[in-house]
């Protein structure tokens, strides 16, 4: 209630403006401090390391395109492969090595996706994964300084699916795949906002792919991923205190359209939900998960390609990978292809903030034996 009288505080509309402002200053301010808080884990981190070379240089536009890398996107592009196939990834480095500390590295990213194809008389089997630790990034060895732009923080991750694919109702095949993954990580020393966790993840993911057209495909895939984190405390013994729930939800639809036989057009849709199973904790509290698990969130992606086939042994890609130019090649050698793929400016996405060394570049090689 207003005062009355001579008592000096009484109500002065001007005196309650002025509170006003800076009530709304302050919570600019929180909000703004917030933003900028080391992200542990961002949005694109779920579906970025999962991509091979050849479809990221398209832009990562995979639903209906098959390859090897398809056990990450859309199982059911998988049928069809007979025999026995190999692929294999790796995300280049491009830090300097480090002489601080001995033997320590640099490392920009680890994004490195396996998989092996073995075709069956019934359908097509295919396992894939990454190496232990080959999923995420390390920047601890950085220098004090901070002179790389980067937070002195670790994301260590692991993952494998197993899928399967059939295309036993032509011109529709159709795939299942089982996905675990679990991850880890460790903020900067010097982040006091940083929360440390542990987080354990399965799902399912199926999808099909139907020739709708002669040269066009459609593919369509969902996934689903229950998550268990364990936060972790801040001390060095790192004892647990609290354990969370999540759920991510992803929706990949496209198209691949072949004109002619040597060129290929691509477009994929992926909408994402993330759903945060916090109790009754604050998400705006645990803003050291990341920016996609302190609350829930939806997101839509867009991923455009092309590729261009030359000859016999080599195509360039070209792609937009939601609005960052993608580019991409092949090269095809007796009993193997080698592929490179490059995206402009998506470090930062991923790992949430930093500058310099932005370009992410992948490599790798596709081997079929027979």
């Amino acid at each position: 209630m207003p005062r009355t009288g001579t008592d000096s505080r009484r109500w002065n509309p001007g005196n309650a403006a002025r509170i006003c402002a800076a009530a709304l200053l302050s919570s600019l301010l929180g909000l703004i401090l917030l933003g900028n808080a080391a992200q542990a884990f961002n949005a694109y981190q779920d579906i970025f390391v999962m991509l091979s070379a050849r479809p990221l240089g398209m832009g990562g536009a995979a639903a209906a395109v098959s390859d090897p890398s398809s056990v990450f996107t859309n199982p059911a592009c998988l049928a069809g492969y007979r025999g026995l196939k190999l692929m294999h990834n790796h995300s280049a480095r491009h830090f300097p090595g480090s002489t601080e500390g001995g033997s320590s590295e640099w490392d920009q990213l680890d994004g490195d996706s396996q998989a092996l194809v073995i075709g069956l008389p019934i359908g097509t089997y295919a396992h894939g994964f990454t190496f232990s630790g080959e999923m995420g990034y390390d920047f601890r060895g950085h220098p004090d300084n901070g002179s790389l732009g980067y937070p002195r923080e670790q994301y260590w991750g692991t993952q494998s699916i197993d899928a399967f694919a059939s295309s036993a109702c032509l011109p529709l095949r159709g795939g299942i795949a089982l996905r675990r993954e679990f991850s880890r990580f460790t903020p900067a020393r010097e982040d006091d906002n940083g929360l440390a966790w542990l987080r354990l993840g399965e799902g399912l993911q199926t999808g099909i792919m139907a020739r709708v057209w002669p040269g066009l495909d459609y593919g369509r895939s969902e996934l689903k991923m229950d998550y268990d984190w364990t936060l972790l405390s801040a001390k060095e013994d790192r004892n647990a205190f609290d354990e969370l729930t999540s759920r991510l939800k992803q929706r990949r639809e496209g198209w691949a359209l072949h004109p002619v036989g040597w060129l290929c057009l691509a477009s994929d849709e992926v909408n994402e939900e993330y759903i945060f199973g916090g109790k009754d904790d604050n998400p705006a509290s645990l803003h050291g998960l990341g920016s996609i698990h302190a609350g829930n969130r939806s997101r839509r992606l867009s991923l455009l390609g092309l590729e261009l086939n030359i000859g016999n042994g080599i195509a360039l890609r070209r792609g937009s990978f939601d609005g960052r130019p993608t580019v991409g090649m092949s090269l095809q050698l007796p009993g193997i292809r080698v592929n490179y793929a490059e995206v402009e400016d998506m470090l930062p996405q991923i790992v949430g903030s930093g500058s310099g060394f932005a370009d992410v570049h992948i490599y790798g090689f596709e081997s079929e034996f027979f």
